[in-house]
């Protein structure tokens, strides 16, 4: 499969044996995951071919997102390492249509708390010792086209991923595009920061109908704020706040964070779990 291309992605199944979710993660990754010694930086063809994607899928559309109620929950798990992390998992899914998670670690477990009914995309990350972990959209609604971008950092070379998946939805010809991000963290300067979320902007710069930009930013520094907020202003975006603000926070910055344009809110919260080293958001959005 080519490398940032994939025209749907495939349902998630409740699985037992670990020889069977092997060959589940070979299907269901948003592409086929190299050694890391062989991956290589996005380049502007790949770009090109998502735009294209994206553009050549949004006739094809059928309604299935309500545009009335799209509940979202966005989430960096920590390679969901801590014991309770299935039952907040599981509880703080059960009613939302798109779930984006970070750092999302395959193994039989979480693969095993996962909705068998949704469908779902994994771009993957990091990898170490047959173990992956990256960037996991699902949804109940099934997406009309999907690609992701991988990224390294530069100290470490740790690979962070990027997953771009569109959606139908009810009542208007217009398509969703929603982007689950978990941006380079440690680097020295704003090169790498800067080249992921401008692969996101020139991604949707062709796109006219409504966008969910969320993750984990690592926004943790006013630079990196400063380009976030850039993308954001290129492409109409508005960034979300809530009334009780548990996200946590680096220097007084927040980390995770979500942007929409075309989509006006109508209920957002954040939630203070032992789960994780991060707290989840929940947003209802209308058309």
């Amino acid at each position: 499969m080519q490398q940032g291309r994939k025209k749907s992605a495939n349902r998630a199944w409740r699985i037992g044996l670990a020889p069977a979710w092997f060959m589940l993660l070979a299907s269901c990754a948003s592409h086929e995951l190299a050694p890391l010694s062989d991956q290589q930086q996005p380049i502007a063809a790949e770009i090109a071919d998502c735009q294209a994607l994206l553009r050549e899928t949004s006739a094809l559309a059928t309604p299935e997102l309500n545009a009335d109620s799209i509940r979202l929950l966005s989430w960096n798990v920590q390679k969901n390492n801590h014991l309770n992390w299935q039952r907040d998992f599981l509880s703080l899914t059960g009613d939302k249509d798109l779930v984006l998670v970070q750092e999302l670690s395959l193994r039989e477990d979480s693969i095993n708390s996962m909705d068998g009914t949704r469908y779902w995309s994994f771009a993957p990350g990091y990898q170490k010792s047959g173990a992956i972990s990256g960037v996991l959209t699902m949804s109940r609604s099934k997406p009309i086209a999907q690609c992701s971008f991988v990224n390294y950092e530069p100290l470490l070379r740790t690979p962070k991923a990027t997953s771009i998946a569109e959606y139908g939805l009810t009542s208007t010809d217009q398509t969703l595009v929603v982007v689950n991000i978990h941006a380079v963290n440690f680097s020295m300067g704003m090169g790498a920061f800067e080249r992921q979320f401008d692969q996101v902007r020139e991604v949707l710069a062709s796109h006219d109908g409504p966008i969910i930009v969320s993750g984990d930013f690592n926004t943790w520094r006013k630079r990196r704020n400063d380009i976030v907020a850039g993308m954001a202003e290129d492409l109409g975006l508005m960034s979300l706040e809530f009334k009780d603000d548990y996200r946590v926070t680096v220097f007084g910055n927040h980390l995770d964070q979500i942007y929409v344009r075309g989509l006006s809110l109508v209920e957002s919260t954040t939630q203070i779990v032992d789960s994780s080293d991060h707290n989840p958001m929940s947003v209802t959005l209308r058309l």
